[in-house]
């Protein structure tokens, strides 16, 4: 270990102040216009030692700082995996869950939404954490992290949560699974969307059609066209339409090399109850 990095860790230990650079760095993360202190935060990320780590925790669990730093913090946290914001982020979460979805003036509307970014910038090391709010007895908290395991895209545990709460009773679980599996991108999502393609809910349907329509392959096409012959809603015929015209346009044509990646698509999942991770 290089003999500042050690000093540094001695000092850290010894209660020391923080080094000049970071300093200067603390106090532009507390000073100035709110763009000023979001550039203070994006220089964090690469100078991010003990001192500056604390304070950007510090602002993330401060209540009465702007949202937008509160959520860029966060987010320097998570990409530089510092451990303390997932515990933090999931302490606040279910008081942040209940206020942005009661009361008259939906206090704190934002903050789940930061939260749960703080910890999708953390990585799937997180899931496990999230997954643990399920046992949570507020169905709004359930309700959001059902939704919130979509942003693990490429998670075995999380498709199956997804999977699971999809066969559930609860229309409004069925409706989160629904909307977190059209923000992933797994390669047994299709298998999970087309088990589910006849829910007996408009918006579980039409989710389900959003997450197929990034598979491509033909057994979503014959499906959607299935759907689609018995499908009475029009808000979900218009979705299958742009879902099955999408996925076709990608098709390879005779004789033409098949290209990787997606073209762009129309429409958008439907949030419904949940909100985005």
């Amino acid at each position: 270990m290089a003999p500042l990095l050690v000093l540094a860790w001695i000092c850290a230990l010894a209660g020391c102040g923080p080094p000049p650079e970071s300093r200067r760095l603390i106090e532009r993360l507390n000073a100035g216009s709110l763009a000023d202190r979001l550039r203070a935060v994006a220089v964090a990320q690469a100078h991010a030692d003990e001192h500056v780590r604390r304070e950007l925790l510090r602002l993330f669990e401060d209540v009465h700082q702007p949202p937008p730093l509160r959520g860029a913090a966060g987010g320097v946290l998570g990409a530089v995996h510092d451990r303390r914001v997932v515990a933090s982020a999931i302490r606040q979460l279910p008081g942040a869950i209940v206020a942005s979805t009661s009361g008259p003036a939906r206090a704190r509307e934002q903050d789940p939404h930061l939260l749960g970014r703080a910890l999708t910038a953390y990585g799937p090391e997180a899931l496990p954490a999230v997954t643990a709010l399920l046992r949570d007895s507020r169905r709004e908290v359930v309700t959001w992290a059902i939704m919130h395991h979509g942003s693990y895209r490429q998670s075995d545990a999380a498709l199956e949560v997804l999977g699971r709460y999809l066969s559930d009773k609860d229309v409004i679980y069925r409706r989160s699974a629904a909307f977190g599996l059209s923000l992933m991108n797994h390669a047994r999502g299709e298998d999970t969307a087309l088990r589910h393609l006849s829910d007996p809910d408009t918006e579980v349907r039409y989710n389900l059609a959003w997450a197929l329509l990034n598979s491509g392959s033909a057994r979503s096409i014959q499906a959607l066209e299935a759907r689609m012959a018995v499908e009475k809603d029009v808000v979900v015929r218009d979705e299958i339409g742009k879902a099955l015209g999408v996925i076709r346009r990608r098709q390879p044509s005779p004789g033409v090399p098949t290209h990787a990646g997606a073209a762009g698509a129309a429409g958008a999942p439907v949030a419904g109850t949940g909100s985005r991770p």
